[in-house]
């Protein structure tokens, strides 16, 4: 089987698992739904187990590869971070939220990379974009970069707990753009105010 393949499976798995979960996805499931038998499954993958995992590093990996891209085609910090705002709806939509607490319960090696690229590269992302912003003069120049991004990575979290925000009571996308509102709002400065109203209208007019 050639790798190809083998990524259009991980591809394929991954849609049913954001849908539904990953721990009630069985075996037989994505066997079915892909339109492969269950024996060619386990010959491409040991166990769900590891399709968990390559699922998520795909995942994760598409969302680098444009927020990078979003970054670079950035003027500002601001119109970063908005630009990731929007990353963010799109992966949210369609999602379902009890995929994080599976993850945590029953896929330790999928939550330990997720929360390696949390710590390495979301990092990065936050504080770079802080430091960008108070230097663009757009945030406020009294923040803690150091606190302000532990806060911020903790806090892009909270959209996923199901425990917290319930999905069948919350608007997730909702739930995203107030926390994220309190969050980008609260570290501007009052030239940054109103290049965040400017570019979220602007979004909402579309």
């Amino acid at each position: 089987m050639n790798e190809q393949y083998r990524k259009e499976i991980i591809i394929a798995a991954f849609d049913q698992f954001r849908q539904y979960g990953f721990k009630s996805v069985t075996m037989d499931d994505l066997a079915k739904n892909i339109g492969i038998s269950k024996k060619t499954l386990y010959e491409l993958f040991k166990d769900k187990d590891e399709l968990v995992l390559e699922s998520l590093i795909y995942m994760l990996h598409d969302n680098q590869t444009k927020t990078e891209e979003a970054f670079k085609k950035s003027n500002n910090a601001i119109e970063q971070i908005i630009k990731i705002l929007q990353l963010m709806e799109n992966m949210l939509r369609g999602m379902n939220m009890v995929c994080y607490m599976d993850m945590q319960k029953y896929y330790p090696a999928a939550y330990k990379h997720l929360s390696k690229h949390k710590q390495d590269f979301l990092y990065h992302c936050i504080s770079e974009n802080l430091k960008q912003g108070i230097k663009e003069g757009l945030y406020r120049d009294d923040i803690d970069i150091e606190i302000i991004t532990r806060f911020r990575m903790e806090s892009a979290m909270v959209v996923f707990q199901n425990n917290i925000f319930p999905q069948d009571k919350y608007d997730i996308i909702k739930v995203n753009n107030q926390i994220f509102a309190n969050y980008i709002y609260g570290i501007a400065s009052i030239k940054g105010h109103k290049l965040i109203t400017q570019h979220i209208n602007e979004i909402y007019k579309k």
